[in-house]
């Protein structure tokens, strides 16, 4: 006999008899599922009825994402139908297709996709939305490129602005590729990805060629995010116009390039950095996207805490000393940065920045790109730039002995500086300078503070929801929250339960002790040790108050935090609980 999905429920659980026939009266007269019905009156979630009806059908349990579908695999079921019965095919062997359901009780749809494709049916369970995730992915692929080609007759409120540079001379006839970049389908598919990837956010565009076919990716919320495909046969033609546009040389395919472009959308300007890489299936091409209305972000909308705020001001108002900003690539120390500096600008200071590249301009400040090309490195520019008469100087990167020593010793002789380290926490910044040759006795008497700085992910609004404790809180021991949240997966976050990122943050203040410590040998773990002896709250401490305040999730904060055997120490209440936890990790 087959059963229907509120008896498995009931049989695992999950809900009472009483809840099922609630649910059933609120399903007559609408036209939605009882899976629905039962998640949103909050008696189950999503995962919940998925690793119930696995356990009790003995059905694999799938994750959508990872399987790569061919598109002959998803053309045996039609995009609407995998939409409106939440199935999609994951991959066929000789006459068995295997297919996701977020239902599988729903016979008749298996009945009917059997009897359609002439197939048997081998059915396992994904949520629901993370099916629908992926037929956004499989389906939208290149049905997108051209609907929204369609969609979008033309572009009067965009230009493309192309970077200016002398004439060089060009080593062949390339009129062929000028006229093939420049079809109007292929101008509009360039001006269509530009213009998408902006109003979706995204950070980067990942141009990517396969053996086949050329796949589209955009960098959301720092996640790469597959968006669409487009054939093959157009794809020197694509990057033939991406090169004319930031003024590369079409001809030159066997060496990697760097370009600048711009685009004007609407009332703002967006710059663009291209990078081009040779691979085995033609030119990868990655287009860095800079929009100054999302860079240029004031501190309180770094999502830096109050108790932070006020110290870090006073550092960066010092008539001299050196902040150092740490974290990896992509952690946006560039944009704290910024922060700082605009706060601190004033017309009775000259500031000047030393980068690489100048990402974002900046109005009362003088800035410098430096080419290595030239000569024109961080170490000698620095040289150059103590004698402008500088207050304050902001340095890209600090990479060598060079460039650190000239730091430190203009931080001693009436300068701020402020620059970044490639570290992972505050501590490890203060032996990395002493690795790369710095002398202890400059290192304490030049640097001011530390700030270490990684950015998570922030929970949905749009579909956030009570969740239960995550594994994780038992096996490392944290803290317990009253309660968990997580996004479920909607339209507006791509299905992937997150929107939009926030900092998390470790601040270090070169004290006296700490100076003592560092002036002889020393451990990371000796300098942790007073620095929170001296009241400095680690990045997993931020990261796990977030989670607290229901802004992330834990899975988020573990993959993106460094996480250390430490004490956890929250001094704020936990969802409603007053007293102070400690844990030892």
């Amino acid at each position: 006999m087959r059963k229907r999905l509120g008896e498995v429920l009931i049989d695992a659980g999950l809900i009472s008899e009483k809840d099922l026939e609630n649910a059933l009266n609120l399903q007559k007269g609408k036209n939605k599922r009882l899976g629905k019905i039962l998640i949103e009156l909050g008696f189950v979630n999503e995962q919940q009825i998925a690793e119930a009806l696995s356990k009790q059908l003995s059905l694999p349990l799938v994750d959508c994402n990872d399987y790569n579908i061919p598109k002959e695999v998803a053309s045996l079921i039609p995009k609407e139908t995998a939409e409106k019965k939440i199935i999609l095919p994951l991959e066929k062997q000789d006459k068995r297709l295997l297919v996701a359901m977020a239902d599988p009780l729903d016979w008749q749809t298996i009945d009917e996709i059997a009897f359609n494709t002439g197939l048997k049916l081998t059915v396992a369970i994904a949520p629901e939305s993370n099916i629908l995730g992926a037929i956004e992915r499989v389906y939208g692929s290149e049905e997108k490129t051209w609907n929204l080609l369609k969609e979008i007759p033309s572009y009067d409120g965009v230009e493309i602005l192309k970077e200016e540079k002398p004439d060089e001379q060009q080593e062949v006839n390339i009129r062929s590729l000028y006229k093939m970049s420049e079809a109007p389908p292929i101008v509009k598919l360039v001006t269509m990805l530009l213009v998408d990837a902006v109003k979706s956010c995204a950070s980067d565009i990942h141009i990517e060629p396969h053996e086949n076919f050329v796949q589209v990716r955009y960098r959301i919320d720092g996640q790469l995010k597959n968006i669409l495909k487009y054939p093959k046969h157009i794809q020197d033609s694509v990057i033939s116009r991406i090169k004319i546009i930031s003024n590369l040389d079409i001809t030159n395919r066997r060496l990697p390039q760097d370009g600048r472009s711009s685009l004007r959308l609407e009332d703002k300007k967006i710059d663009l950095r291209i990078s081009t890489l040779p691979s085995v299936y033609g030119e990868k091409i990655v287009i860095r996207l800079l929009d100054p209305t999302t860079g240029l972000i004031p501190l309180k909308g770094l999502g830096m805490p109050e108790i932070l705020l006020d110290p870090l001001m006073k550092i960066a108002k010092q008539p001299q000393g050196m902040l150092l900003v740490t974290g990896p690539t992509g952690s946006g120390k560039t944009t704290t940065l910024y922060a700082l500096l605009q706060k601190i600008r004033t017309e009775t200071k000259n500031i000047i920045t030393i980068e690489d590249p100048v990402e974002y301009k900046l109005q009362g400040i003088t800035q410098v790109g430096v080419n290595d090309a030239i000569g024109l490195t961080f170490a000698n520019t620095l040289r150059s730039v103590l004698r402008q008469d500088p207050d304050v100087i902001m340095v890209g990167e600090i990479r060598d002995l060079e460039t650190a020593e000239i730091a430190a010793r203009s931080a001693l002789t009436g300068h701020f500086v402020l620059s970044t380290v490639h570290t992972n926490d505050t501590t490890s910044t203060i032996t990395r300078l002493i690795d790369i040759g710095l002398p202890p006795y400059l290192v304490t008497s030049a640097v001011t503070a530390v700030l270490a700085q990684r950015l998570i992910r922030k929970i949905c609004p749009h579909c956030k929801e009570e969740t239960d404790p995550p594994e994780d809180v038992d096996r490392y021991g944290f803290p317990p929250l009253e309660k968990y949240y997580h996004g479920k997966g909607c339209k507006e976050c791509h299905y992937t339960g997150y929107k939009g990122r926030i900092g998390v943050y470790e601040l270090l203040r070169m004290s006296t002790p700490m100076k003592r410590l560092i002036a002889r040998n020393f451990t990371e773990d000796e300098l942790l040790q007073v620095a929170r002896e001296e009241g400095t709250k680690t990045l997993f401490e931020d990261a796990w108050e977030k989670v607290a305040a229901g802004i992330t999730t834990v899975e988020e904060i573990l993959s993106k935090v460094p996480f250390q055997k430490e004490t956890l120490s929250v001094s704020e209440p936990l969802n409603g609980q007053d007293e102070e936890r400690k844990v030892l990790l």
